[in-house]
């Protein structure tokens, strides 16, 4: 699978759990003070820069190889995706494929979507992505953010949401992890194998800036 119709199963599963969500999950806090954290973007990757700034955050945070960046255009939404693949973004987690999107009106930077896979590191295991979510679930669930703006552990049609939170400007984090779903005849137990464990980091997503039809076009 490549890497950019990775990014489009990453958006579906952004839109579709956020869309879902938004009936609790509070859109404004009571005060500044119950706010919680900004989710502003990925490291030093910042919503609204331009691929420039972003592609220099990038080597200056990770220091990827001489064209180990890489530029593709999401034909659908008509947006540019620069993707660079990172090991250890967990410790001893695998490598990462991190691809960051940039609006179609703005060409400003919107989503950062991370992904661990076989498909992108075959040492990767179901046990790692295992390991790698509970890493991150912990961490989120201790950067205090209000019970009424995050939420996890709720089961998908091939996964489960580990994790999302909002904050006061409406952008989002979800960590989700997903695979194949098999049933313990034994338990009557739903069993995960994970194939892919998902990070994502969306300014506003219920308003993307994407490519849409104008209404009335047809």
């Amino acid at each position: 699978m490549s890497k950019l119709r990775l990014v489009l199963l990453t958006a579906t599963l952004l839109g579709a759990n956020l869309a879902t969500a938004r009936a609790d999950i509070a859109t404004t806090p009571a005060d500044d003070t119950a706010a919680g954290p900004a989710i502003d973007g990925f490291r030093g990757a910042k919503f609204g820069m331009t691929e420039t700034q972003v592609r220099a955050a990038v080597e200056a945070e990770f220091h990827p190889a001489a064209g180990a960046i890489t530029r593709a255009e999401n034909q659908l939404q008509h947006t540019a995706v620069l993707s660079v693949q990172v090991p250890n973004l967990v410790p001893d987690g695998g490598t990462a494929a991190v691809s960051y999107v940039f609006g179609y009106q703005s060409h400003k930077l919107m989503e950062v979507n991370i992904l661990w896979s076989p498909e992108i590191d075959p040492k990767t295991t179901p046990t790692m992505l295992y390991q790698d979510g509970e890493t991150l679930q912990q961490y989120f669930a201790g950067e205090g953010f209000p019970a009424d703006r995050s939420t996890g552990n709720i089961a998908t049609p091939n996964g489960v949401l580990l994790f999302r939170a909002t904050d006061a400007a409406s952008n989002a984090i979800l960590l989700i992890l997903s695979g194949s779903i098999s049933k313990d005849t034994k338990d009557n137990k739903s069993i995960l194998t994970p194939t892919t464990l998902t990070l994502a980091y969306a300014a506003d997503p219920m308003h993307p800036d994407v490519y849409q039809l104008a209404k009335g076009s047809f």
